[in-house]
């Protein structure tokens, strides 16, 4: 088993918080793929759109971080990253998602503003979005530890990548969003953070 990736790559990022909740961070190999190689056939014929993350096991592919989190969720299932309640399960996914649609985007203008020139107003709405999620997020989580049940799942994980990155954006974690923080902290006390980190 390899995972083809790109550390930098947020969805790299998060299969390989995965593997490390589930010991098996050493186990599974990055293999680099650069901007350049991700465009060239040996890539393509991994993921016909040469994105990463894709996970190689027994010469077959999977692409996308999480098909790869629920296949490694099937094969190596303790501790489990997917609730057992098929509700709580729906949801995990549910958060997965908002993740991906609503801080994701976000987060890279933020990423490569300096690409891109400074543009005040677009940082601003940025900024903007990403305080809108943790609004959002200290909401749903004021009387919980975790996003879904009462442990670590997909949807904690879904955000842990981009949080991160928090340093390197400049996005502090706003004091008053005291369920967020706590539960960034909580975050950053696990392994899986400190080895991918």
């Amino acid at each position: 088993m390899k995972l083809y990736g790109r550390p930098q790559s947020g969805y790299t990022k998060k299969v390989r918080i995965g593997l490390a909740e589930k010991g098996r961070l050493e186990q599974v190999p990055l293999v680099v793929v650069s901007r350049e190689e991700s465009r060239k056939a040996a890539h393509r014929a991994r993921h016909p759109l040469g994105l990463v993350p894709v996970l190689e096991h027994d010469g077959r592919y999977l692409a996308e971080s999480t098909a790869i989190l629920v296949y490694l969720d099937a094969v190596h299932p303790e501790p489990p990253l997917l609730p057992v309640d098929a509700w709580q399960r729906a949801e995990a996914f549910g958060w997965d998602r908002y993740a991906d649609q609503a801080l994701t985007p976000p987060v890279r203008t933020m990423m490569f503003r300096d690409e891109r020139g400074d543009d005040a107003p677009m940082i601003q709405a940025a900024q903007a979005e990403i305080r809108a999620v943790f609004d959002h997020l200290d909401h749903s989580l004021a009387d919980k530890d975790f996003l879904v049940g009462d442990a670590f799942s997909l949807a904690d994980l879904a955000f842990v990548a981009r949080l991160q990155l928090f340093p390197k954006i400049q996005f502090p974690l706003p004091d008053e969003l005291e369920h967020v923080v706590a539960w960034r902290d909580r975050l950053a006390e696990r392994p899986s953070w400190t080895a991918t980190g």
